[in-house]
């Protein structure tokens, strides 16, 4: 992991210096601690009106987004609405894509895309079990159940880390295929395979178009890591791909590519994350010079396109 001083530190209100007009962008966003303040009881935390209207004025310019959370997907569109994005919920174990890319006729049931991952529920629902049954002692310790995985909070109590971690050893237990994640105050129980990493590179080649997009991922927590791992290319993705050796248009191959993106984490806390910004007030700073930015070329390319022949016209896209 990288110290702070190791790190490029990002002037919010000069990110656009740091991006080029020859790029398509697209951005990955965690929600807590990043576009919402984190709260003693994950209930009481909201993402602020204002943010969800710089987020959809982005989106307006044709720019994609899509959050990567440790919430359950319920949770993630409650606090998102009324903006609609793709969001991989659970550290990835929930991932529903907008309609707009054709996941579903139904944007009130988006498919899940990565259930491979889903363990049957009797296992679950031991874990569970056991948890609660080693966590009575405790008032200051709170049980989050989600659909796929089980969270240990103590945040009301933080000297009660050791204690939360050895009830999570102890009902971990038994399940070789769950492993355990530690975020903020939070221990959380989780099938293995499952991570935000391997959520936004699903996400990633979904948004894809005819011109490959630049991934920007902005979170603050140890679970982020495993994200901005992936959007700097430190993982591989595999792409299918037509094959050409003659044979039918149905065959396919699979290349291996590396994505090149940006990674920033919010805060002081070592990270793999190439670049960094203070706090989460920054990060809307940020987004609100990123807004500039893709407006700015927004209106450069409809100009353009206005003035072209109108039998141009008919075959130019936008560039975003």
């Amino acid at each position: 992991m990288n110290s702070v001083r190791d790190l490029s530190y990002i002037q919010p209100k000069n990110f656009a210096d740091e991006l080029s007009e020859q790029r398509d962008y697209c951005l990955f966003l965690d929600i807590d601690g990043t576009l919402a303040p984190f709260t003693m009881n994950p209930k009481d935390s909201v993402i602020p009106l204002t943010t969800l209207t710089l987020l959809q004025s982005i989106q307006n310019c044709g720019v994609d987004i899509a959050v990567v959370t440790g919430r359950s997907l319920v949770e993630a569109r409650q606090m998102l609405a009324p903006l609609q994005l793709p969001i991989a919920a659970t550290h990835g174990l929930e991932i529903a894509l907008d309609a707009s890319l054709g996941s579903t006729d139904n944007k009130d049931s988006m498919a899940d895309i990565n259930s491979t991952m889903l363990t049957d529920d009797g296992e679950l629902t031991a874990i569970k079990h056991s948890i609660t049954q080693y966590s009575k002692s405790y008032n200051d310790l709170t049980i989050e159940n989600k659909p796929y995985s089980v969270a240990l909070h103590y945040r009301q109590n933080p000297a009660l880390e050791d204690v939360a971690f050895s009830i999570m050893t102890k009902a971990l237990n038994n399940h070789p295929h769950w492993l355990l994640k530690q975020g903020k105050y939070v221990w959380e129980m989780v099938p293995k395979g499952a991570d935000k990493g391997t959520a936004i590179l699903t996400l990633w080649q979904h948004l894809q178009t005819d011109k490959e997009l630049y991934p920007i991922f902005i979170g603050d927590d140890m679970t982020d890591e495993a994200g901005f791992s992936a959007v700097q290319g430190e993982r591989q993705v595999i792409k299918s791909q037509p094959d050409k050796s003659g044979l039918s248009k149905n065959d396919s191959v699979e290349k291996r590519e590396s994505v090149k993106g940006m990674g920033i984490k919010v805060g002081h806390e070592p990270t793999c994350a190439h670049y960094y910004v203070h706090s989460m007030d920054e990060v809307t700073v940020l987004l609100h010079s990123f807004l500039s930015f893709c407006q700015k070329r927004h209106h450069l390319s409809s100009h353009v396109v206005k003035n072209m022949p109108s039998t141009t016209k008919k075959i130019t896209r936008s560039i975003l």
